[in-house]
């Protein structure tokens, strides 16, 4: 299995990391979070950068946005912001949360909550693992793991979360 070091590497090396990451110095805890983690431990190259942000997600998606040349679209409602450059959604940014739903098939009602929490909504343990992008960098580790998604991976396993 991966490394926490070469699972840091395998992150800065994704098209655009080089741009977005000296960005995130002095920001919010910033998480590399879902399918993207899972495809890089299997040695794939994700199809979408997810980014969460125990903060405020729509400032860091200015942030990025100022710095890429690009927009950031906001969905205040849900804490939510894409950063597009170049007509190409570079980034998704996302609020660590916890949801509630006033009733079957409602929008969800968000309200901040650390990141444990908003890995804890997720659907499968498999995508409910987060890399630290600023402690990884550092080479501090950064890998979160609450619900055994990386021993599931190996095991060939898919687990409902809820």
């Amino acid at each position: 299995m991966v490394t926490e070091s070469e699972l840091a590497e395998r992150a800065w090396a994704l098209p655009g990391m080089e741009a977005i990451l000296p960005v995130l110095e002095g920001a919010p805890p910033c998480f590399l979070v879902g399918g993207a983690v899972r495809d890089l431990l299997l040695g794939r190259e994700p199809t979408d950068i997810d980014i969460a942000v125990e903060g405020d997600a729509e400032a860091v998606a200015a942030r990025l946005a100022d710095a890429l040349g690009g927009e950031a679209i906001a969905h205040e409602r849900f804490g939510t912001a894409t950063v597009v450059a170049g007509g190409v959604d570079v980034v998704n940014l996302a609020r660590t949360r916890r949801e509630s739903y006033a009733e079957p098939g409602a929008l969800p009602d968000v309200e901040p909550a650390a990141l444990v929490e908003d890995l804890a909504r997720r659907d499968f343990t498999v995508n409910a693992m987060a890399l630290d992008l600023v402690a990884a960098r550092a080479g501090e580790g950064g890998l979160a793991d609450p619900h055994g998604g990386r021993r599931d991976l190996g095991d060939g396993l898919i687990r409902v979360l809820h």
